[in-house]
């Protein structure tokens, strides 16, 4: 079972929003796009993104989907001059049984609450993380840099080469998808305060909270947050029913009787 909810809002820049959130309950996907290039392109960016992922043939990989969404805007925009330069991160979550597969592209993230933890699940595509993975400056060096939080992978640009990670999911767990307007504004440590103190609550009710968060720390982008959580059984209550289950009774019959004729053989030979 998935509970999810999402929300979008342009911030206190005004203009239009640029974000563009969605999803497909049938295939369980769910999905933050973060255009750029201008109001009015950013926005043509991240709903072609949208519609060519809402379009994709389900057995096609995530991430050749997003493949398709670059050539999409990158056709638009070779038949407007108006949209050129436009573009889009995203980030993309698809639920399959009790794992999570997250595709992205650019510096729209992914995390996964568990239990009052926070743990990032993507990896910005951006100058600030190849700063830091070459490990050579500070943390207040890098954050310094003027070329700090310049995106190194967009849909539309270039040659982006989509990321992808998969993770196992519990009873209770809660993925965030968010545009950079929310970590923006709030810290990771702020963002895992808000999940653990709306823990008891409906997604919505965590979803309006980070919003609302990032807006009063300033709200300077727009910003755009889906939770999805997932409610799948928990371990203890999968083996109450394999237990339970007639499969395991045969089973443990015939294990019963395998071990019945190997005290037979010991005692007679």
């Amino acid at each position: 079972m998935i509970r999810f909810a999402a929300k979008t809002d342009v911030g206190s820049r005004g203009g239009e929003n640029e974000d563009t959130i969605g999803w497909d309950e049938g295939r369980l996907i769910w999905f933050v796009a973060d255009g750029m290039g201008g109001h009015v392109n950013g926005k043509v960016a991240s709903e072609l993104a949208k519609s060519t992922l809402l379009a994709a043939d389900p057995n096609k990989g995530t991430d050749l989907q997003l493949i398709d969404a670059h050539k999409a805007i990158v056709a638009a925009a070779d038949n407007d001059n108006s949209l050129e330069g436009m573009g889009s991160t995203i980030v993309v979550a698809r639920i399959s049984g009790r794992s999570a597969e997250i595709t992205w592209v650019g510096d729209s993230r992914a995390y996964l609450w568990r239990r009052g933890e926070l743990r990032r699940l993507s990896r910005d595509h951006s100058f600030l993380e190849e700063l830091r993975a070459q490990n050579i400056l500070s943390e207040e060096q890098i954050k310094a840099d003027p070329r700090a939080n310049l995106v190194t992978q967009t849909l539309g640009l270039g040659d982006p080469i989509p990321s992808i990670t998969e993770t196992q999911l519990r009873h209770g767990d809660r993925i965030l998808l968010c545009s950079d307007g929310l970590n923006a504004e709030l810290e990771d440590s702020e963002i895992a305060e808000t999940l653990t103190a709306n823990a008891q609550l409906a997604v919505e009710a965590a979803v309006d909270d980070l919003i609302e968060r990032a807006l009063t720390s300033g709200g300077s982008d727009n910003t755009s947050v889906i939770i999805v959580e997932y409610l799948g059984a928990k371990t203890g209550a999968l083996f109450r029913r394999m237990i339970s289950s007639q499969w395991f009774a045969l089973f443990a019959g015939a294990l019963l009787a395998v071990l019945v004729a190997a005290v037979w053989w010991t005692t007679n030979n």
